[in-house]
């Protein structure tokens, strides 16, 4: 998942400058800087085209979904300008953008037959569910266990655990596909 690592780092990357030198300097290592009072949704528009740009490979084309969907979730809540964000909402998208590219990574594996899927329409809407539940749910325990808000999270540790979670959540659906 290379990709959905350099997604993940460079938005923990966005949040620890965020948190240790401001909104303004966060978005200055993407030429983002002038948009720093900006609504927030159209600076995540602004930094997923900067992070993974369209017409790339399927595996940035699933960080870039990963990316957009935790957008349009953080619009629905009515997230304010991007130099509002609390550490709390940078959190929240750090989680959404890595338990979205590792769900939309293994589903991909699904959808080409790389792993089995349950046989009927019921057991896959379940096995996706529960997907679901069990990546954000992961993510967000590490977080505990780290204690970590973004800002001393480095990219060795997140490159480990976004490995050790895909190889988790793989044999997860692995095994619900086994038995559906």
């Amino acid at each position: 998942m290379p990709n959905s690592r350099a997604v993940a780092g460079g938005v923990a990357g966005l949040a620890r400058n965020f948190v240790n030198q401001g909104p303004a300097e966060a978005l200055r290592r993407f030429n983002l800087e002038g948009m720093a009072g900006a609504p927030a949704e159209d600076v995540f528009v602004a930094l997923t085209d900067m992070l993974c740009p369209a017409g790339g490979t399927i595996d940035e084309a699933i960080a870039r979904d990963a990316m957009l969907e935790t957008v349009a979730d953080l619009a629905a809540a009515g997230v304010g300008n991007f130099d509002e964000l609390s550490a709390d909402d940078l959190r929240e998208f750090f989680i959404g953008v890595v338990s979205r590219s590792i769900e939309g990574k293994i589903l991909n594996e699904v959808g080409t037959n790389a792993i089995a899927a349950p046989s009927d329409i019921g057991g896959v809407e379940r096995a996706q569910a529960m997907l679901h539940d069990f990546v954000e749910g992961c993510v967000r325990d590490e977080f505990d266990v780290l204690g970590t808000d973004l800002s001393d999270l480095d990219a060795t540790a997140i490159d480990s655990f976004v490995d050790d979670l895909y190889s988790a959540a793989l044999d997860l659906v692995e095994a619900l596909g086994d038995d559906g």
